[in-house]
């Protein structure tokens, strides 16, 4: 008989979609439920997070196994839905062949075990053997195609079997307990769910101590970002404990499905002692290295030593060439200076050269502005010592001054103050050894040199010998430069003067001629004709002008003195001032200096006009003072009588009449409160920091409202109120128009002020009884607010004056006010950019007319 085939396990699943997957089953344990982290995920709502475990069982006698389908996991956790094998509902069942295991509604897996010759047709079931090739299905006799014997046979094979799997079961539970080495699970919470012997063994205080054990201390803290984790990326991690002086490896997982913590403890102590070891001897057999290394190095110093050597004298030579060369091609006596300094600590590598400048007047040495220095910090050593100054044998500078010989300090930090007098500021920046150096020409010493470096060095002939041979070479060089820069300061200072003066210049003979001119710019010249030069005064300007000038002209030739004159003269479009300064300048000759005073005297005028704004601020103060003494008296009166009579007699008076002074009292304040508040209205329009807060606001209601709550006041006038929509020109948007009335966008606040004002002012201002007409006009961009009164109107010469602030008409008589309604009025029709008319005839009234544009919805 030939060797069976093996079998394959397959597993075809069908979901709600109608597509199938085949899952070839080769691991001993299989998984399944929705989560993710399953072996067979099946997404669907129905499906469980852990929903079924396949477990493969061994047929005893044989090398075959089948599977065994779990509901749940192996820590006995049943899944939420179950499932049916074959329309009945089990915990577990041994899958044979074509079992059909139904999770849910719509999901549906059939089991199949065929051999591995016939070819798999995920679609037909025709791909299932039919002959009576041994398979794992002769393990599952027919009963009726059976004798006794084969059925007892059966039988005893079937408890083998169960025998089989049961072990299978224990010695997969049991795995823990047979390991080595320690494990340990926690719930999330910290609790020991499980400790196997080992763990036991190794850690027997484990139990008792529980987190705070050094094995378990910290992991809750671990372990919280992984739980965190949505996507699952990272589920372990490790760490290493010591205790007593023992090495642990503590391999720690999250297993999310069942929240536990499960960690795999390695005793790694051996191992560390031996990287500890193998350490160590790295370090050994790289300090040897390094020692070789050193003596190599040595050597190649002494090499470069003696190349660089060679190559320094080689640079002292051309050092002393580029100087002179340099020095020679310098512009003026500084830069000379700094190519010096600059190409000696370049040459010796020291970090710091300075120059010091004898000054004869004081008998001092001052700082040269030229310098070098290597680093950026050295900056701070410089503008310190542009504060210092040396008198002669004073600090290095004065002595190399005073001796006329070099001088070397190995290191200046250590020098006393008297010696060295920059020694803290030195030590700050890092600078140690000190060299001066005079520059010496016809015996004289022009300059002195300062060399500093960062270490501190003894005296080296060789540097000094190369200094001096420099500075020998230096002091004729230098001296010459020092004499040419004086004769081109002396010409440039001349002309810088000339070419500093923003104004013309001319030259006029004692005949009044023009000889030459300079000017700035050739604008400076249109006031004049084409062509002055060689004409006459009388020629160039101006009758009124030319005379003023030729009698100002023969004035300083008589009197030897500067002459001033002002006169206006035209320039392109508008009249320009002009001041004019006539000096003599040589025996026949003046100089005229010609300076544009326009805004001279447009600042004049300027002043001028702000005396004027003082003066007319001083009368606006005096006003203010004269309401307020006014406007307060009356009030701060009426307070304190009733306080008064209240204090006095309100024990004798009626809850009635001690009600009606406390009224009285709280009348007086609010009219004074309304006083103040104009007062800072007007003070913050005038500041501009008046703000506009606008919002939707139906014109027509408000306006309504506004009207009644006036109404209230008074008895003794009607306000009677008006709505118009008037079409503009060219405009067919009527019906839009008559809208804006119910939905505009304004400053509600603002315009309160202004409607309440005007529509109380009209009412102060007519005689009892009479009307006043408030009429609202929509226009598609603008609404006009009219108001319009039959009082006592305003002369036509104060008409101007309405909206200043605390102007009252001569007119009003003892009618009460404060002069600041009309000026809010203004400031709020401003602020919202629109505008204000008036049309008053005194003894017949006045018509104010508000026009405000629609501000945008913001």
């Amino acid at each position: 008989m030939s060797e069976p085939h093996p079998k394959k396990h397959l597993l075809i699943i069908e979901e709600s979609n109608n597509e199938q997957r085949v899952i070839n089953l080769e691991s001993a344990t299989y998984s399944i439920g929705r989560d993710l982290n399953n072996l067979i995920v099946i997404s669907s709502s129905q499906m469980s997070r852990y929903h079924a475990t396949l477990l493969r069982i061994t047929i005893p006698g044989t090398n075959d196994f089948q599977f065994r389908i779990i509901d749940g996991d192996l820590k006995g956790r049943r899944s939420r839905n179950g499932f049916k094998v074959n329309e009945n509902a089990c915990v577990s069942h041994d899958l044979q062949n074509n079992d059909v295991i139904t999770f849910g509604k719509n999901i549906i897996a059939t089991y199949k075990s065929v051999v591995d010759s016939v070819v798999i047709n995920q679609v037909e079931p025709s791909f299932f053997p039919e002959d009576d090739d041994e398979d794992a299905t002769s393990f599952f006799v027919d009963s009726k195609n059976t004798n006794k014997v084969d059925l007892q046979k059966t039988a005893h094979l079937e408890e083998e079997r169960k025998a089989s799997i049961q072990q299978s079961l224990e010695r997969l539970a049991s795995f823990p307990e047979l390991f080595s080495n320690p494990i340990i699970e926690l719930d999330v919470k910290g609790n020991i769910i499980y400790l196997n012997p080992a763990a036991l063994k190794t850690f027997p205080s484990l139990q008792k101590d529980r987190l705070q054990h050094p094995i378990l201390c910290g992991i809750i803290s671990l372990i919280v970002p992984l739980i965190k984790n949505k996507d699952r990326q990272q589920t372990s991690l490790v760490r290493e404990v010591e205790i007593n002086n023992k090495i642990f490896q503590q391999s720690i997982h999250l297993i999310s499905a069942s929240q536990l913590i499960r960690c795999y403890v390695t005793n790694i102590t051996k191992r560390k002692q031996a990287e500890k070891l193998l350490k160590k001897n790295r370090q050994e057999l790289e300090k040897r290295v390094e020692q070789r290394t050193l003596a190599l190095a040595r050597s190649n110093d002494y090499l470069k030593g003696e190349i660089i050597e060679r190559k320094r004298v080689e640079q002292e030579i051309r050092l002393l060439q580029t100087i002179t060369q340099a020095i020679t091609e310098a512009s003026n006596f500084q830069e000379a200076i700094a190519i010096t300094l600059r190409k000696v600590c370049e040459t010796i590598g020291w970090s710091y050269g300075e120059a010091w400048i004898p000054d004869e007047k004081n008998q001092t040495l001052t700082p040269s502005p030229s310098c070098y220095f290597s680093s950026e910090k050295l900056i701070v050593f410089r503008e310190v010592s542009h504060q210092f100054s040396f008198a002669p044998g004073v600090g290095v500078p004065g002595r190399v001054l005073a001796t006329q010989k070099f001088e070397w300090i190995k290191d200046v930090t250590q020098q006393h103050n008297q010696s060295f007098l920059r020694n803290q500021y030195a030590e700050k920046v890092g600078l140690k050894t000190a060299l001066g150096v005079p520059i010496i020409a016809e015996e004289k010493v022009i300059a002195v040199f300062v060399f500093f470096d960062s270490s501190a060095l003894d005296e080296n002939k060789r540097t000094v010998k190369l200094v001096n041979s420099v500075a020998s070479q230096l002091g004729l060089i230098m001296e010459r430069k020092k004499a040419e820069d004086a004769l081109r300061s002396s010409m440039g200072t001349n002309r810088a003067i000339l070419n500093a003066i923003p104004d013309v210049i001319f030259r006029i003979n004692k005949k009044g001629t023009f000889v030459n001119y300079k000017a700035p710019t050739t604008e400076k010249l249109l006031i004049l004709k084409p062509d002055f030069l060689g004409k006459h005064i009388n020629e160039v300007f101006p009758k009124e002008v030319a005379l003023s000038i030729l009698n100002c002209l023969e004035r300083a030739f008589t009197i030897k003195e500067v002459q001033i004159l002002e006169c206006e003269l035209p320039a392109k479009d508008k009249v320009r001032n002009y001041e004019i300064r006539i000096a003599i300048s040589e025996v026949e000759e003046v100089m005229a200096i010609m300076r544009d005073i326009t805004e001279r005297k447009q600042a004049e005028e300027d002043a001028r006009r702000t005396l004027e704004q003082e003066k007319k601020l001083n009368e606006l103060k005096s006003r203010f003072v004269t309401m307020a003494s006014h406007e307060f008296r009356t009030p701060l009166a009426s307070i304190l009588s009733s306080s008064e009579l209240l204090e006095h007699y309100s024990h004798k008076w009626s809850e009635e009449k001690k009600l009606s002074h406390l009224h009285r009292i709280q009348t007086s304040v609010k009219h004074m409160t309304e006083l103040l508040n104009d007062v800072l209205l007007v003070g913050k329009a005038d500041a501009g920091k008046l703000q506009l807060n606008p919002s939707k606001i139906n014109l027509l209601q408000f306006c309504q409202d506004l009207v009644a709550e006036i109404q209230l006041t008074t008895q003794t006038h009607q306000i009677i109120f008006q709505t118009k929509n008037r079409l503009e020109a060219g405009s067919c948007q009527k019906d839009s128009d008559a809208d804006k009335c119910n939905v505009a966008y304004m400053d509600e606040k603002m315009l309160r002020h202004i409607l309440h004002n005007l529509l109380s002012n009209a009412i102060k201002y007519s005689p009892e009884g009479d009307k006043v007409i408030f009429d609202l006009i929509c226009q598609s961009k603008e609404a006009i607010f009219r108001v319009q009164d039959f009082g006592i109107g305003v002369p036509p010469d104060e008409q101007n004056q309405l909206f200043d602030s605390f102007h009252r008409a001569n007119n009003v008589g003892s009618i009460p006010g404060t002069g600041l309604g009309l000026p809010i009025v203004k400031r709020a029709v401003d602020l919202h950019g629109g505008t204000i008319a008036i049309d008053s005839e005194e003894g017949e009234g006045t018509t104010f007319t508000v026009t405000l544009p629609y501000l945008a919805n913001s």
